[in-house]
């Protein structure tokens, strides 16, 4: 246990040290100040073998073998420069981070950025941190040519709604030979808003039922209301001609004239705070975002708008991805401080 704690406050210790060499932003380009190298295991086995053989060499005294000895350390050096080359130069941004709800994954976009570099960077791994700098389980791999970007998803957990601070990645790399591992810490700025969890067995609308609607819509589309007039198109059917109209533009050499189809009004969906009484905090923010989501589906079906009521904010009826989101926003800091 003592072991573990003194271990625990060393690595605060460097965390805060790096921290304050490399502070939140939103980009940033490696150099000698914020990378660091370090020799593998394989590094470690290396050296100890050139060592033995340097050994070996001065004391039978072979020339043969003080070369080998010092041509595999020379390989070793550049080996480590190569390593450490590898990450300094390169730059690194985030690219536009997606709401998703709780409970989802959350991909982070990290773009690598060698555009003003001479060689390309190869054998990168990104994971992101976790608060103690325990890793990621998932670790994924990038590389970049030379003179052009790409772009690395970083896998992410959403556990709750309200904005996510991202967490801080490490970039690290042993090529070209694996003797070495050289590694880089970047926090983003950029938060991500992640918004309520949707509910597994949400009821259908309170307003009305989903189903029962959409044939309401079918039959509305099926029994057309003419009215109005605009100039015959081709592909107007037989019913849609005004005859009487165009009976006189006819004899006056004038093309005949079809009705125009009247302009539906639906009444709007609203969702209230009070339909999902009786519930907790979170699972009633849950039930009112997985209705906004099928309000914005019935919406698309049958053009019919909803809109957002709680007790604090009114968004009014609309439909659209804009609407949504400006809905589930507000859903995911709704009682935030």
């Amino acid at each position: 246990m003592a072991t573990a704690g003194i271990l625990s406050g060393w690595r605060r210790r460097w965390r805060a040290w790096s921290n304050a060499r490399s502070p939140s932003q939103d980009q940033i380009t490696l150099t000698q100040r914020n990378v660091y190298i370090l020799p593998s295991k394989g590094g470690i086995g290396y050296a100890a073998v050139v060592l033995v053989l340097l050994l070996a060499a001065i004391n039978e005294q072979l020339n043969l073998a003080y070369a080998l000895a010092f041509l595999l350390g020379g390989v070793g050096l550049s080996a480590m420069w190569l390593t450490h080359s590898n990450l300094r130069g390169l730059s690194l941004s985030l690219g536009n981070m997606v709401s998703v709800h709780a409970g989802q994954s959350l991909s982070m976009p990290v773009r690598l950025d060698a555009t003003t570099l001479a060689r390309g960077r190869f054998g990168l791994s990104l994971r992101a941190l976790t608060d103690d700098d325990a890793p990621a389980p998932t670790d994924v791999a990038g590389e970049v040519s030379r003179g052009h970007q790409s772009t690395v998803l970083v896998p992410l957990t959403a556990p709750k709604r309200g904005w996510l601070e991202l967490p801080r990645l490490r970039m690290d790399t042993t090529y070209p030979l694996g003797l070495f591992r050289a590694w880089a810490y970047w926090r983003a700025r950029q938060r991500v808003l992640v918004w309520p969890a949707l509910d597994p067995h949400a009821p259908p609308l309170p307003d009305s039922d989903v189903q029962g609607d959409a044939r309401a819509a079918a039959a509305m589309r099926q029994a057309d209301v003419p009215e109005g007039l605009r100039p015959w198109r081709r592909g107007d059917t037989l019913r849609a001609v005004a005859w009487k109209k165009s009976a006189t533009r006819l004899v006056s050499g004038l093309p005949p004239v079809s009705r125009e189809a009247a302009a539906r009004h639906y009444q709007a969906c609203w969702i209230e705070w009070e339909h999902a009484q009786g519930l907790p905090l979170e699972a009633r923010l849950s039930r009112l975002a997985s209705w906004l989501v099928m309000a914005e589906q019935r919406a698309l079906d049958s053009g019919q708008p909803y809109g957002l009521h709680l007790p604090d904010r009114t968004l009014g009826p609309a439909q659209g991805p804009q609407h949504l989101q400006q809905c589930l926003d507000t859903l995911a800091t709704w009682g935030a401080a």
